[in-house]
């Protein structure tokens, strides 16, 4: 069976760590629902992120405060519903055909003084609202603003997180929010209705909207539960209210809250925009948001993959665990018809989601590689080995065979590790990013521009026929004529950047730049943000490194250190905190000497290979000589890092670890029937307490001198269950690529190329071509 492609070695992962000799490899479908791939991130400290509650963990002593102020609330609540004039109900009619004044008290009422009367401040706001609608409505405005002010009151005027607990939330009761004044035709009086409601007398009480042409008067409590809430305030003086009754934040709280963020089917730059709009994030709280650039003041360790189920922690500034959690965790709470469990236990699951628990409040923010590494815990499925391996055997012994292969896989895994490969995510949906890399150090901006832009394998055809168009720009235009080029290319540009996708940020940024200012590509491609700018010239040191790293294992083997290996011998940015993937800064290096051989003092797990740049030391022994070749292939030296046309840009370098050991693995072997069923529970499957349908015939507790009685057990218990999965687990160091230790487990490939060909029943690599 062919063991490489071409897309794997276009990148340059050529080689493998293990002999073919110790297993043969297996093949199997990889990611063949999103739910298949789970991704739990290890904090700095070794905790995992884990997702095991959607519930308020902080609420103990909250609901006990909210127990203790619900009664009080409640009672006041009733006490205002009794006493405060009901605004609609007829007045009674006295004798002389008047209305009776709704402040006179009964004789036959108690005249108590805990009853909570009209202040003068709202005497003096019913009589200015009365011209504009009339007494009735005015009454009954000042009525629902008089009711729920005595229960702020009650509270010291003090808005915080146990009075707002106790209100009705948003969708709730929400005709007791507010009060809807009667149509009003005139615009001008809706005008003069809420710069009345602007003005210094209303402002500590009240805020206003308009629907259909009535205005609708909202107590302050509820601002935020307003449906246009905070999308037409533009006025200074409005927004600056808000300061009045804002939350204060407890001077003894820590000012961030630290949880566990669960997402599936998205990545996080999009969830990070998201909950920054959900959770209503200020300007100045996503100052607050570390160094990480994790968009919208959400800080967080790392970027995780979109297809997968993937838990990580997180902070917010100054948010609380009830804000978070009632707005990302609402779904499961409210949504009878939404599915709780997510995509992990359904055949169509496609949705995004995403869910928190697990709160804290921390002193400092999480930033970008403050992690230990991340827990993977993978499906592969339609396990199948290569024809001739089961060839005339019963059902029995084929798995059992299957069986014996993936143990042996297994154990080989754990003791030899993998080539510290850069995936073929580094490289782009296309694996082009390394070639627009290139250009960029060659200082060919066109030509980066051109790569970015030109034709792409398996597109949509729309994108295809705008990216067609683009490189057809020229085809009628003479190329002498420059005016006419110019002329040809503002046009073109400003059509397709019409056409372009919403996700084609790069290709938008290129086009709209030379709409305005046609063949400057330099400016062009300065257009594109810097951190994917910078993407491509990290594409083209992974490649390198690649290339570099199999050299080094085909010339040297992958099991001990040789005279002329690096190894790194000091890390700060472990010590300080970091995880030793934030560049040279703190980092050392030393030659490996023919004495530190034979001391057998470094293993083969401590040698590193630099990411080329302008500040590395390169191996003494042939791999060294090995970068210039690659160079020279590439027609670039080492001085092109260093005369980059875009200041913005700079190529210092870096040290990869060359072989990666991957840390508390396990396995289980499952038989299934559904080639789409899951075969195990994600973290939202957990909470719910959701069920598997699925056999375990093989658990990693069993050992090689175990019996097959088990495996024989389970199979005459099911005998349609004819799928073999495997579900792996394994814990990786930051930056090392689970798809890369999946290559070496199957002695396979993972582009997705070679995936798409992979069938879910029957033999799985029925449609490959032997080789």
């Amino acid at each position: 069976m062919q063991q490489f492609d071409s897309v794997e070695s276009a990148v340059g992962i050529l080689s493998y760590a293990s002999s073919v000799t110790v297993h043969p490899g297996f093949a199997a479908v990889l990611k063949a629902r999103y739910s298949d791939f789970l991704v739990h991130e290890v904090g700095l400290d070794g905790t995992v992120a884990r997702l095991e509650s959607l519930e308020n963990n902080l609420g103990l002593d909250q609901e006990t405060l909210k127990s203790t102020h619900e009664d009080e609330v409640g009672s006041i609540i009733s006490s205002c519903e009794e006493h405060v004039p009901d605004p609609i109900a007829k007045r009674p009619k006295l004798a002389d055909n008047t209305t009776s004044n709704p402040n006179d008290t009964a004789a036959d009422e108690p005249n108590d003084s805990s009853v909570v009367c009209v202040t003068s401040s709202m005497e003096e706001m019913e009589s200015k609202l009365i011209p504009l609608v009339g007494e009735l409505a005015a009454k009954g405005a000042i009525g629902m603003l008089t009711k729920w002010e005595n229960i702020r009151k009650s509270r010291q005027d003090d808005i915080n997180e146990a009075m707002i607990s106790v209100l009705p939330p948003k969708g709730t009761d929400d005709e007791s929010k507010c009060y809807v004044f009667p149509l009003i035709e005139d615009k001008q009086v809706r005008k003069s209705i809420h710069e009345l409601i602007k003005s210094d007398l209303f402002k500590s009480f009240a805020v206003a909207d308009t629907i259909d042409r009535c205005v609708r008067i909202w107590h302050i409590l509820f601002e935020t539960q307003m449906p246009n809430y905070g999308k037409f305030i533009r006025d200074e003086k409005y927004m600056n209210r808000s300061k009045e009754t804002k939350m204060q934040w407890p001077g003894n709280r820590p000012n961030y809250l630290r949880f566990v963020l669960y997402k599936e089917n998205v990545d996080t730059a999009t969830v990070a925009k998201d909950i920054a709009k959900l959770v209503r994030l200020s300007p100045k709280d996503k100052k607050h948001k570390g160094s990480n650039g994790g968009g919208g003041g959400l800080g967080y360790a790392g970027m995780k993959d979109k297809r997968a189920c993937t838990t990580q922690f997180c902070t917010l500034y100054r948010k609380t665990a009830e804000e978070v959690r009632m707005v990302l965790n609402r779904e499961d709470e409210r949504n009878e018809n939404s599915r709780p469990q997510g995509g992990g236990n359904s055949k169509h699951g496609g949705s995004a989601i995403m869910r928190v628990g697990h709160f804290s409040y921390v002193d400092k923010d999480i930033r970008l590689g403050q992690l230990k590494g991340n827990r993977f815990d993978i499906v592969l499925r339609n396990v199948c080995l290569p024809e001739s391996t089961c060839q005339n055997l019963s059902r029995e012994q084929r798995l059992s065979t299957i069986t014996a292969t993936l143990r042996k896989a297994s154990d080989c895994f754990k003791q030899t590790g993998f080539i510290n490969y850069f995936g073929m995510q580094r490289f782009g949906k296309f694996h082009d990013t390394h070639l627009v890399g290139i250009a960029i150090l060659k200082g060919d901006y066109e030509k980066a521009c051109e790569i970015i832009m030109r034709v792409k394998d398996c597109e949509m055809e729309r994108t295809v026929a705008t990216r067609e168009k683009w490189a057809n720009r020229f085809s009628d235009v003479d190329m002498n004529d420059e005016q006419s080029v110019k002329d040809a290319e503002m046009k073109c540009a400003k059509v397709v950047a019409r056409q372009l996708g919403r996700f084609m940020n790069c290709e938008t940024s290129i086009v709209s730049s030379l709409s305005r200012n046609p063949r400057d590509y330099k400016r062009a491609f300065g257009s594109i943000s810097k951190n994917m700018r910078s993407m491509f010239l990290h594409a083209y040191q992974s490649y390198v490194w690649n290339r570099a790293a199999s050299h080094r294992i085909d010339d040297g083997g992958s099991k001990a250190v040789r005279v002329g290996d690096l190894v790194l011998i000091e890390d700060k940015g472990i010590s300080e905190g970091g995880n030793g993937t934030s560049g040279l800064k703190g980092k050392a290096v030393k030659q490996i000497t023919q004495e530190d051989v034979e001391s057998g003092n470094y293993q083969i797990t401590d040698v590193v290979l630099p990411m080329i740049g302008t500040r590395i030391d390169f191996p003494t022994d042939n791999t060294g000589s090995f970068y210039q070749k690659v160079l020279a292939e590439d027609k670039l030296t080492i001085k092109d890092f260093e005369n980059i046309g875009d200041r913005e840009l700079a190529v210092g370098g870096d040290y990869r670890k060359l072989i990666c050991k991957p840390l508390d693995v396990d396995i289980e072997i499952k038989l299934y029937k559904d080639p789409l069923q899951p075969l195990f529970k994600t973290d939202l499957m957990n909470v719910h307490n959701a069920s598997l349908d699925c056999v375990d015939i093989a658990p990693d507790t069993k050992t090689d001198t175990d019996t097959d009685t088990d495996t024989d057990t389970a199979v005459k218990s099911d005998s349609e269950s004819n799928l073999v999965g495997l579900v792996i687990g394994f814990t990786l160091p930051p930056s090392a690529y689970a798809t890369i230790a999946l290559r070496e487990l199957m002695r396979r490939p993972t582009s997705s190329q070679y995936q798409s060909e992979l069938n879910l029943e029957g033999d799985c690599e029925s449609n490959m071509i032997q080789s």
